[in-house]
């Protein structure tokens, strides 16, 4: 006596067709494709190859029951994805606008830069020239300085030649010698302190008509 066999399908060819699916064209390769579902193969599928068809139909169901759920999780994330992107665009143009801006803002900067060192350049320039005709002047008010008194009275009154004998012709000979002395004292007195303490004078000393006079001889 034989085993008997398992309830279900068989192996064998048991002789089932369907009378349609010879009509159905391309259908039938879709089914297949698509779905992953062979028409013309179910009846001669054996259970465990049915029993495929329940686990996929299984994990269809689960999939379809949290679909509603990742429709919206997948929204989110994309409806979020899309106006992230958007965002940053926006960020990005308004990068561009500000960095155009403050580069232009660099170069002038960095223009004005060069034009305050160029203008430094000259003021130092014009403070080296200054400070050669002083050290010029200053020096040779050593010189004179280091002149005995009666030279540097001949040398004064020759740079003053024509003012002395103007005096002279006004004045008597003793006069005018001790005008031409305290003319010449005065000038030097009065050159001095303009080199010494600039045209601003002493301080205390309200000597301006003296430098005035110094300048209109």
């Amino acid at each position: 006596m034989s085993a008997p066999r398992p309830k279900g399908y068989s192996n064998r060819h048991m002789g089932i067709q369907s009378h349609l699916l010879p009509h159905a064209g391309a259908l039938t390769e879709r089914a297949t494709r698509y779905f992953g579902i062979d028409l013309a193969r179910l009846p001669q599928m054996s259970d465990h190859d049915l029993a495929l068809f329940a686990d996929r139909a299984t994990a269809m169901t689960r999939l379809k029951e949290i679909l509603p759920i990742l429709e919206k999780h997948f929204t989110t994330l994309i409806e979020g994805q899309a106006e992230y992107e958007q965002f940053v665009q926006r960020v990005l143009k308004q990068v561009e606008k500000g960095s155009k801006q403050i580069d232009k803002s660099l170069l002038d900067t960095w223009l004005l830069s060069k034009g305050y060192d160029k203008h430094l350049q000259l003021l130092n320039q014009k403070a080296g020239h200054g400070m050669e005709r002083l050290n010029v002047e200053y020096r040779s008010e050593q010189d004179l300085n280091r002149l005995d008194f009666q030279s540097a009275v001949k040398l004064i009154h020759l740079r003053h030649q024509n003012r002395a004998k103007a005096i002279g012709e006004r004045l008597p000979q003793a006069k005018r010698q001790m005008q031409v002395q305290e003319a010449l004292r005065q000038q030097a007195e009065n050159r001095k302190e303009l080199l010494t303490y600039g045209t601003a004078g002493k301080p205390g000393k309200g000597f301006w008509n003296g430098v005035k006079n110094f300048f209109v001889r």
